[in-house]
């Protein structure tokens, strides 16, 4: 063995070597069960020939790892050879709970910056590796009962004095938040390498052969928090927190009602700790005034300049749809937290915002056409008030008349166009384009093939224009206006493609799959139905108010 004295969790290192025999099968480690965890096999072999006599050697190398304190014993291992039945000597080995003094001066320490944080609270979390230069490939096992482990910046190595000795410190450092109060221990941590073989045991360089390298495992001593428990509900230590918010539209001027409206909030948590940040979208749900889409939000981490300050930055954008006319409201926004600086409980809150939603006079039912029911119908001003945001419309006389000339021009062509056909048989036509229409089949597939929004509008737009006839470039407002003229239930649509414009000019957060799916949802709905000579108008906001 490498080493006969070690602390639990580190390892040592067990050759094995058979010399002028031929092994019929594996060392038998059955023996060592329950007492070591066995890994890192390799095997070696070696000839060689000197003054004409050949010798040959086999070495098995592995890496054990003791399970228990106390003075360990590793048995004798039997092996069957071509020259029978051998045995090793057994060895004894003493493993500590503290760390050891090694021969090769390796050692790793474990040090926080807060003994006593709060729960919740992030600290640091530094190791420190001391070695020769003979370690490489290192690997740190850390801790994970109880506690949240983010790893800050890489693996630095410098070199330093060390009681009179030349050392390499490798050093790296995490966050570490504490998710259980009370007195919580910080397991030993370890610290797995590649070490420098020099052992020139087995007969000196002849059997020191294979590999430079071996697996080796260095430990630290576990480490005690005083954990802090909360003083308020919900708890929420921080060093400061900012909550700030912005309307994609003015709000300051009337909005028109069933028009989707984009509210982006943004908190700022400065020393937040790597538990669940607040979730936004409890504070902004839907109700009677308002139908609320909340896609996910898009949660960003940094570290300040001071290289120990962990910040969380929360930004999440909502789809408010205001679904009643009047002055709607929504409530203010408190986050309580706990000023950890100061000591103290602290709020901060965003104020009640106020809207003025006026009626979408395109989706109204005019009273004039109601009025032909009846003459004792309600006032215009409460039949707009009173009836949903959306409703049915219907053609006028004028446009029927236009549509019955449509269809009569549209029959005397197809007639002039069998009988130019008729009279000139014998000559080969030119072939015209015609345009064909998308396939909801054909549409679907390219709809889930496409990832980038670029590509998504071209697809909307050539679908719109073979199966709707809308121009071949048409913006998507243009679109959702020629749905909202020739098929019903087109404002679900329209706020589709509100959001698709939104996020292609006014860099919106976006849930693609979600868009996707009501997209595909929504395609097959569309019935055409009659219209009010009126025109319907859709208006998508302002994509970035100045």
């Amino acid at each position: 063995v490498d080493t006969s004295r070690l602390m639990l969790g580190e390892t040592l290192t067990l050759k094995l070597a058979l010399s002028d025999a031929t092994a019929v099968d594996q060392p038998d480690f059955t023996p060592l069960e329950n007492l070591f965890e066995v890994s890192g096999s390799q095997q070696f072999h070696s000839t060689q020939i000197i003054n004409g006599r050949m010798s040959s050697q086999i070495v098995w190398q592995y890496t054990l790892e003791p399970q228990k304190t106390g003075v360990l014993t590793i048995p004798a291992l039997t092996m069957k050879t071509s020259a029978g039945n051998l045995r090793s000597q057994p060895v004894q080995i003493v493993v500590t709970q503290t760390p050891v003094k090694r021969r090769d001066g390796v050692r790793l320490e474990a040090t926080v910056s807060n003994p006593k944080p709060y729960l919740h609270q992030p600290i640091l979390y530094t190791l420190r590796l001391y070695h020769r230069g003979k370690l490489r490939d290192l690997e740190p096992v850390l801790p994970s009962d109880n506690v949240l482990m983010e790893q800050l910046g890489k693996l630095k190595q410098r070199r330093t004095l060390d009681n009179g000795r030349q050392m390499i410190v490798a050093e790296i450092t995490y966050i570490l938040t504490p998710l259980r109060s009370g007195q919580l221990e910080i397991g030993p941590v370890k610290m797995k390498a590649l070490k420098q073989n020099n052992n020139q045991g087995f007969g000196g360089s002849f059997f020191n052969f294979g590999s430079d390298y071996r697996p080796t495992t260095i430990t630290s001593s576990p480490l005690t928090l005083d954990v802090q428990a909360p003083i308020s509900h919900p708890w929420l230590p921080l060093n400061d927190l900012q909550l700030q918010h912005k309307w994609e539209s003015d709000i300051s001027q009337p909005v028109i009602a069933g028009t989707p409206l984009i509210w982006t909030l943004t908190l700022r948590a400065e020393g937040m700790g790597g538990q669940s940040p607040p979730q936004l979208e409890t504070f902004v749900q839907s109700n009677a005034d308002f139908r609320v889409r909340s896609p996910k939000p898009e949660i960003e981490r940094v570290v300040l300049s001071d290289s120990k300050t962990p910040v969380s930055t929360i930004t999440q954008s909502f789809s408010l749809i205001p679904v009643n006319t009047g002055t709607l409201s929504l409530p203010a926004i408190r986050i309580p937290w706990w000023d950890v600086q100061n000591q103290r409980q602290a709020v901060v809150e965003l104020p009640a915002q106020v809207i003025q939603v006026k009626p979408n006079q395109n989706l109204m039912m005019p009273t004039n056409v109601m009025g032909m029911a009846s003459s004792a119908a309600a006032p215009a001003v409460q039949t707009i008030v009173n009836q949903p945001v959306a409703q049915p419309m219907f053609f006028s006389q004028a446009q029927y008349a236009f549509l019955i000339m449509a269809v009569l021009a549209l029959l005397i062509a197809l007639v002039q166009s069998r009988t130019n056909r008729r009279q000139f048989v014998a000559v080969t036509p030119v072939p015209k384009t015609q345009t064909a229409r998308m396939t909801e089949a054909v549409f679907k597939k390219r709809l889930a093939a496409a990832d980038e929004l670029a590509e998504i509008k071209g697809l909307i737009q050539e679908y719109a224009h073979l199966s709707w006839q809308t121009p071949k470039n048409a913006s998507l407002q243009a679109i959702a206006q020629h749905l909202a003229v020739h098929y019903v239930g087109s404002q679900p649509a329209a706020d589709l493609l509100q959001e698709l414009n939104a996020a292609c000019y006014g860099k919106q957060a976006f849930d693609l799959g979600d868009w996707k799916n009501r997209c595909v949802l929504l395609l097959s709905r569309f019935k055409e139905k009659k219209r009010l000579k009126q025109k319907a108008q859709v208006v998508f906001g302002p994509l970035n108010p100045a």
